[in-house]
């Protein structure tokens, strides 16, 4: 029962709390401190964690406290008051300061896997009231043999010189008999940065003191450098004074330790590098969020997004929808769940966004994690290409009109113009006619230009980006016409002074054409290349070609080689090309495909002239 016991004490785990500033110092330590740190409150208090934490272990404890973006336990070392470390799992939580706006405190929750009853026996072992005698031994033998044989390492000294060693510490230091340790010196094998370390220890063992457990560096007789925790205890050996040695190798926790960090440090970067929005939701609360979310919401800092309730952010039609999804993540029911939804940004700006939601934990409890992919730009050109089928359909209707009423109109005009000539009474009631005539000419050519381009904003963009939507964007279509997109995209392409939404128009046009020329199917090449003045951009197709007659009057109103075209599209397009002062040329051949080439110069003659005058 007895033995039940102990095993059940040395299981539990010790806890400890603490409250951290913003800048890492202690505001508050729980009392038990003292009983496994070796600390007092007040010799904590005040101080920084980091002034406690192993040199191996800072760059944790700064990217776990001060980053927001990890939220599992982690593992480091504390220095004890003896100068030994203890390990120890941490989890925190952040609390608002409701009295500084922008400050945070950090709650922490330390686990001790060091119970109160190893400490006892830690204790008792190194005290010098009672030294162990290894004489002492009712049955020397059989203790002999069991010594020998334990999994643990185990040494004796004699003013520091290796006078017995069991079959597992021959093994650690890498010997095959006694003999090849025996009356060596300890610190052959201790590595020089610890030597001070280990003769303090001696040192205080002999002198009564309780000595702790301690982590160094060790090199075998091989030469390899070896992690080991030890503890030490003072006995009598064949009627002398020694010191028991008992090792503990860590070379393997230390390494899958280092794997952990560096697996952890490649975690943190993916989350925090990546474009999606990466977030947990818990209670309904932001708990964290990476940069691209912070961005995504035209928030100015986490403070501004981090333990605010999700549905503030999200456009109130979807609260019942996400708030069902999330629940159906949280309770088991499903392990994946993707939705679409609209939030209200911190700049009152509409976000379309994609979410996907996976189960995760916060602090042991269920929560949900997030990815979230911006589909506004998408949204905007699914809009203009919606837009850009309604003005075909205009154009259509237009031409339409055009040629049903100019045919009567000229028909009519030339029998006035017949009537003019003679000499006529009502000849002012003739130029009134003329004069209304004209006018319905003129409505008629403003009905063929309802698709000209808007008003233009012009800014300094990328190219690629408008490239890279449009081409997602026909990608779908491409391939249900039997299509291959290739793109050669120039990698250090400058960015151009444009209206990104018209280019997209350009864009749009060109390729729609070209997956229209292609009815057999085929491929179109998209290229840009960046030239001393501008960015060249050439589409191509290898389609049916246009007809040299259609070629010379390509980019008019109504010259199109589409049975229902109109022409309106390219018209539109090249006038776009004109009004961003770039150039656009076609090259063609019947069966064998077309090129169109469009050149766009960095800067516009208006932007030159104000960087000259400023």
């Amino acid at each position: 029962m007895n033995q039940n016991i102990i095993i059940e004490m040395i299981n539990d785990t010790v806890e400890l709390y603490s409250v951290l500033s913003s800048e890492g110092c202690i505001r508050y330590i729980s009392s038990n401190c003292v009983e496994y740190l070796g600390y007092r409150q007040e010799e904590l208090i005040g101080n920084k964690l980091q002034d406690f934490i192993h040199t191996d272990d800072l760059f944790l404890l700064e990217s776990y406290f001060y980053n927001d973006h990890l939220i599992y336990p982690c593992t480091f070392r504390f220095r004890h008051k003896n100068g030994s470390y203890t390990w120890l799992e941490v989890k925190i939580d952040f609390i608002h300061n409701s009295l500084k706006e922008n400050e945070r405190e950090v709650v922490v929750k330390f686990h001790s896997h060091q119970s109160e009853a190893s400490l006892l026996n830690t204790e008792t072992w190194n005290t010098t009231s009672s030294p162990l005698s290894i004489e002492s031994c009712k049955d020397l033998n059989d203790a002999a043999q069991l010594v020998e044989h334990m999994p643990c390492p185990l040494l004796i000294l004699v003013e520091g010189f290796i006078q017995y060693a069991n079959v597992a510490c021959l093994n650690l230091l890498g010997a095959k008999s006694l003999e090849d340790v025996h009356e060596k010196n300890i610190f052959q094998f201790v590595h020089p940065q610890h030597h001070v370390m280990f003769k303090k220890r001696i040192h205080q063992l002999h002198n009564g003191l309780t000595v702790g457990f301690s982590e160094q560096a060790w090199k075998r007789l091989d030469g390899e450098i070896i992690d080991v925790e030890i503890r030490t205890s003072f006995v009598t050996y064949k009627g002398r004074n020694a010191e028991l040695v008992i090792l503990n190798d860590l070379s393997s926790q230390k390494k899958f330790h280092t794997y952990l960090q560096k697996s952890r440090e490649r975690y943190q970067r993916l989350i925090q590098n990546s474009i999606d929005t990466i977030a947990v939701i818990h209670k309904d609360k932001w708990v964290f969020m990476n940069e691209s979310g912070i961005k995504l919401f035209g928030a100015s800092d986490y403070t501004d997004v981090i333990g605010k309730n999700i549905y503030s952010f999200l456009n109130h039609e979807y609260h019942q929808k996400v708030k069902e999804k999330l629940n159906q993540v949280m309770n088991g029911q499903t392990e994946v769940v993707v939705t679409r939804q609209n939030w209200i940004s911190s700049t009152k700006q509409i976000v379309f966004t994609e979410m996907v939601c996976i189960p995760t934990t916060y602090f042991d409890d269920p929560a949900v994690q997030i990815i979230l992919r911006d589909l506004t730009e998408r949204k905007k050109t699914e809009e203009m290409m919606l837009q850009s089928e309604k003005l075909s359909l205009v154009g259509q209707l237009a031409a339409g009109i055009a040629h049903e009423i100019r045919n009567p109109l000229t028909a009519i005009k030339g029998f006035l113009q017949l009537m003019k000539s003679e000499k006529n009474e009502n000849s002012q009631y003739l130029e009134i006619v003329f004069s209304e005539l004209n006018r319905m000419e003129i409505i008629l050519s403003e009905l063929l230009m309802l698709a000209k381009p808007q008003q233009s904003m012009f800014k300094k963009e990328n190219i690629h980006n408008a490239l890279t939507e449009v081409i997602l964007l026909l990608e779908t279509e491409a391939h249900l016409n039997n299509v291959l997109i290739e793109k050669h995209l120039y990698s250090e392409c400058e960015h151009v002074y444009c209206d990104q939404n018209q280019l997209k128009q350009v864009f749009i046009n060109l390729i729609k054409n070209a997956i229209e020329a292609m009815p057999k199917g085929g491929v179109i090449s998209i290229t840009t290349k960046t030239e001393s003045d501008g960015v060249t951009i050439i589409i191509e197709d290898n389609g049916e070609g246009i007809p040299e007659e259609i070629l010379k009057k390509i980019g008019q109103p109504f010259v199109t080689t589409k049975e229902k075209g109109t022409g309106l599209g390219l018209m539109i397009t090249y006038k776009i090309i004109e009004n961003h002062q770039g150039t656009i040329e076609v090259k063609s051949e019947k069966e064998k495909g077309t090129i169109f080439t469009i050149k766009l110069p960095f800067e516009m003659n208006e932007e030159k002239e104000e960087k000259k005058s400023s």
